[in-house]
């Protein structure tokens, strides 16, 4: 089963819908591949928030790449795959693709191809709020980490902050882990996801957002075969938000999902392509950002 929800205006009540449908799951995708794997979206998705809490959410049921959202951007790549459909109706989800060295895969400064909500309203956050985001991320035929090679990063979701300021949260894959990084600290979240390569996994991250030691970070996952979410990070009373909107009121937070690739340059700045896998493909559905507390 899955839920379209449309994005809610702040103090206005709008249509919602529910769209009940069946996954099959083992469903062959159309994305040119002949194999056969487990891509289909899992229907339970522990969301036991009203319709009232979801502020977003981004199913793709459309069919496009922009969920049929106002405020969506698919990507900054010009490359025609680097952000693309994959699925059938009821199992629809965007693929994001980087080739390391292919300037068409090249956006914003980097080698990325990532959806991001920065003109999407209620996707936004500042100071004060609290906030749920979701999201189930599935890596493609991903290749493991060579360990004779240097471990760049691979990032899949990033709770960003507009104007420069550094990025409070990231989710990225390094080695053959997942782990989370902000401006001070790095830590492991998944110490293995080499079983779950071609499977979705899904996360929850529950943020207080503040300027002061007054905020908090929350993150779980739920792994293929559990059926619930479990707690594998939690840090209290340090500063999340890394904005200054004393400085720059206009500044806000938003979030990313897709691909953002780290890279080796030489001593000349040229990208050394041969030290990283060239080409990465990640799957995203279900990205849900939910009001705390609940009501």
């Amino acid at each position: 089963m899955k839920q379209t929800v449309y994005i809610l205006k702040k103090y206005v009540s709008i249509f919602t819908g529910i769209l009940i449908v069946s996954c099959d799951n083992d469903q062959k995708i159309s994305d040119n591949t002949s194999e056969k794997i487990n891509t289909s979206t899992p229907s339970n998705l522990n969301l036991t928030v009203n319709e009232s809490d979801t502020l977003l959410y981004v199913n793709y049921e459309s069919g496009t790449v922009d969920s049929g959202i106002t405020g969506i951007n698919p990507t900054n790549a010009t490359a025609n795959d680097a952000a693309y459909i994959v699925g059938v109706p009821s199992t629809y989800r965007i693929a994001h693709k980087v080739i390391l060295g292919n300037p068409d895969y090249y956006s914003n400064e980097a080698y990325r191809s990532e959806s991001d909500a920065v003109n999407a309203p209620n996707a936004k956050y500042l100071p004060g709020d609290e906030r749920r985001y979701e999201f189930m991320v599935l890596l493609k035929d991903w290749q493991e980490w060579d360990s004779t090679k240097p471990a760049y990063g691979d990032n899949i979701f990033q709770l960003k902050v507009s104007g420069g300021a550094l990025v409070p949260v990231r989710i990225l894959t390094k080695r053959n882990a997942i782990v989370t990084r902000n401006t001070s600290y790095q830590d492991n979240l998944i110490n293995d996801f080499r079983p779950y390569i071609n499977q979705w996994i899904s996360f929850r991250i529950d943020v207080k957002w503040a300027t002061t030691n007054t905020g908090y970070l929350k993150i779980y996952t739920k792994l293929p075969g559990q059926t619930s979410y479990n707690l594998v990070l939690e840090k209290n009373n340090y500063a999340t938000y890394t904005g200054n909107p004393e400085i720059y009121p206009g500044q806000y937070g938003y979030i990313k999902w897709g691909l953002y690739r780290e890279a080796g340059y030489d001593a000349n700045g040229n990208l050394i392509t041969s030290d990283n896998i060239l080409t990465r493909i990640a799957y995203h559905d279900n990205i849900r950002i939910i009001k705390l507390p609940l009501q």
